[in-house]
């Protein structure tokens, strides 16, 4: 075999394995740019907490944090939501997990105390942090985040349709709140708190794993 012939060999079987290094390389980098920067929503905050104190968004610099708007009267998307989350939490390493923080923040001033928010929180995960404030203050995040809500009508009403009863059966008939429509986005949030995307409770447990490593 002449060195023209070796030559032509060798570029036959170094151009396929070249080829798929290449993809390799390309879909690693899809991993980490499949969450991108979005420009014009989000921003600095700080609510009172589930836990007593006030927390600002720059109290969890360097980790990525998923934030959810909602309240502890929501008969189904809050705590679909919630579990799903938790599942979450579930499937990460102890480092990785350490590097995540979930925020709560309550759409439902009226109702929802900061006791009562962390006692509801606790169903899922203890170290889901509820936020809950002032009216006007959970409006200026609310609009910051773009994350849409309405109060459904101006008269409580039962709360004992609920999925997640936290109090007795006949209390839980005689405690009456109001009925919102509200965002079912799980915003997520970088190291830098910049929002990066959104997961829902359908989105794949795995996918939201990944996603979440990539941003670490």
């Amino acid at each position: 075999m002449n060195s023209l012939q070796l030559v032509n060999k060798f570029k036959y079987i170094i151009l396929p394995v070249f080829l798929i290094f290449s993809l390799l390389f390309s879909f690693q980098g899809m991993s980490t740019e499949s969450m991108p920067i979005l420009k014009g929503i989000g921003g600095p905050f700080s609510l009172k907490s589930s836990q007593g104190t006030v927390v600002s968004l720059s109290d969890f610099k360097g980790k990525v944090v998923m934030m959810f708007f909602g309240y502890t009267n929501c008969a189904d998307v809050c705590p679909t939501t919630m579990a799903h989350i938790s599942q979450l939490m579930d499937q990460l390493s102890p480092d990785i997990r350490r590097q995540v923080q979930v925020l709560f923040i309550s759409i439902d001033s009226d109702f929802d105390t900061p006791k009562h928010l962390n006692q509801y929180l606790s169903y899922f995960d203890p170290s889901f942090i509820g936020l809950v404030d002032e009216r006007e203050k959970i409006d200026e995040v609310a609009l910051l985040y773009q994350a849409e809500y309405t109060k459904l009508a101006n008269e409580k009403v039962t709360t004992e349709y609920k999925k997640l009863s936290l109090a007795p059966q006949e209390e839980e008939k005689n405690q009456r709140g109001y009925l919102y429509s509200h965002s079912a986005k799980i915003f997520v949030l970088d190291g830098k708190a910049r929002v990066r995307g959104f997961f829902y409770m359908g989105t794949a447990i795995d996918d939201m794993k990944l996603q979440i490593e990539s941003l670490l």
